[in-house]
């Protein structure tokens, strides 16, 4: 299915995901900060959790103004327990599911922005989604990138 022939996603449903992606994110990057010993990693959380903390004081500035949208307080149960399983793990076994959630987590993250910098319907939220896409997509390749075997 093309992203044009896909139903645009309401305003909530993005500022919800992008929220929790953002929260996962910072989450998984302080659990990496403390587990990896994995410098690649290491460096790879630190830019995240700065990245996404631009992202969500952008994100809150926006919503701060608007009674129609509202964030969530933590993330959702998909991502709480990919949390959870993160932080029962160490050494290479941390490091290969946090590089596997981190691949998962940007593909996803990057086609969000992509779809409603395209077809989103909240003009604010749009512009917000057109300048977020490059560091999205900039943080997506570098989860790419990251070593399979560190």
């Amino acid at each position: 299915m093309s992203a044009s022939a896909q139903t645009p996603i309401p305003a909530q449903d993005f500022v919800q995901r992008t929220a929790v992606v953002s929260m996962f994110g910072v989450e998984a990057a302080t659990l990496a900060i403390h587990k990896s010993n994995s410098p690649e990693i290491k460096g790879f959380a630190h830019r995240l959790a700065d990245e996404h903390a631009v992202a969500t004081s952008s994100l809150r500035r926006i919503v701060a103004t608007r009674s129609d949208i509202a964030l969530p307080d933590r993330p959702d149960g998909r991502h709480l327990a990919l949390l959870s399983a993160l932080s029962n793990k160490q050494g290479e076994d941390f490091d290969k599911a946090y590089i596997e959630a981190q691949r998962e987590a940007y593909r996803e993250a990057t086609s969000l922005m992509e779809r409603y910098a395209g077809e989103g319907t909240d003009a604010e939220l749009k512009v917000f989604a057109e300048r977020s896409l490059p560091v999205f997509r900039e943080l997506d390749r570098k989860a790419q990138a990251l070593p399979e075997a560190p």
